[in-house]
C-alpha cells in the first residue's frame, strides 16, 4: 500500500515533465511486460510445472498457452518498447499519431488475453480433464483434437488473433508514419 501510494504521488508530481510525456508509450509497453510476465511466466509457468502437472498437462495447450502469453506477452511487448524507446530519438514524439499508438497497444493486449483465455487455456483445460480422467495419449489423440469441442475452442481463437492483427497493423502504420514524418521535417 504505501508503495503505491508513494508511485502515485510520484507520478502525480513529475507528469509535467516533457521527457516523460516522450516516454509515455514505451513505458505502457514496458508495464504490459510485467503484467503478461505475472501471467505467462508466472501463473500459467508455474501452472504446468509441478511434478503432478508435468506428467498430465506437459506438450498438450497448456503449454501453449504458456507459451503464446509468455513469449510474445512478454519478449514481444518488452522488443516494442525497446523499439518504441529508440524511436524517441530517431523521430519527433510531439509528432507521433498517439491515437494510432494507443489503438495498437490496447489491441495487442487486449487480442493477446482473447486468444490465451478464449481458446488456448480452455483447450489445454479440456485436455487436462481428458488426460486425468482417461490418459495422457488419448488427450493428444486425434480424436480430440478434432472433437467438436476443440474445433469450438479453435473457432474461439479467431475474434482475438483479428484483434492482435489490427493492433500490428497499426503499429506497423505508426511506426510508418513516425519515420516518414520525421524525414519530412528533416527535408523542409
Amino acid at each position: 500500500m504505501v508503495v503505491r501510494f508513494e508511485a502515485y504521488s510520484r507520478a502525480k508530481h513529475e507528469t509535467g515533465d516533457e521527457w516523460q510525456k516522450a516516454y509515455h508509450w514505451p513505458f505502457m509497453f514496458f508495464a504490459s511486460v510485467l503484467v503478461w510476465n505475472l501471467i505467462g511466466a508466472g501463473l500459467f509457468g508455474f501452472l504446468i510445472n509441478p511434478p503432478l502437472a508435468l506428467y498430465y498437462m506437459q506438450g498438450l495447450n497448456t503449454t501453449a498457452t504458456h507459451a503464446h502469453s509468455a513469449l510474445f506477452g512478454v519478449y514481444g511487448m518488452l522488443g516494442l518498447g525497446l523499439m518504441l524507446f529508440c524511436q524517441v530519438r530517431l523521430t519527433d514524439p510531439a509528432r507521433w499519431n498517439n491515437k494510432l499508438l494507443k489503438f495498437s497497444f490496447w489491441s495487442l493486449n487486449i487480442g493477446l488475453a482473447m486468444m490465451v483465455f478464449l481458446s488456448l487455456f480452455p483447450q489445454g483445460l479440456w485436455q487436462t480433464y481428458i488426460s486425468f480422467t482417461q490418459d495422457y495419449a488419448s488427450a493428444r489423440s486425434a480424436e480430440t483434437i478434432h472433437s467438436p469441442v476443440m474445433q469450438a475452442l479453435v473457432w474461439a481463437r479467431v475474434p482475438g488473433d483479428v484483434v492482435f492483427g489490427m493492433g500490428a497493423l497499426a503499429f506497423a502504420v505508426f511506426v510508418a508514419q513516425a519515420f516518414l514524418g520525421s524525414r519530412a521535417k528533416t527535408a523542409t
